[in-house]
């Protein structure tokens, strides 16, 4: 369950920094670097800071 909460975080990080970069008219391919950098950041933050709390 943990991991799953980890994936959806980055999710909606992703999807944030996605809407962000789009809307200071970054191209797509821009737009999606940043979405998918921010998705891995996000993701292996909540994961460590779920193991910091034995929660994996």
């Amino acid at each position: 369950m943990a991991l799953v909460i980890a994936l959806l975080c980055g999710t909606i990080g992703a999807l944030v920094a996605f809407i962000v970069w789009r809307h200071f008219n970054a191209d797509t391919v821009k737009a999606l670097a940043y979405a998918g950098s921010t998705f891995l950041g996000v993701t292996y933050l909540v994961k460590a800071v779920e193991e910091k709390l034995n929660l994996l």
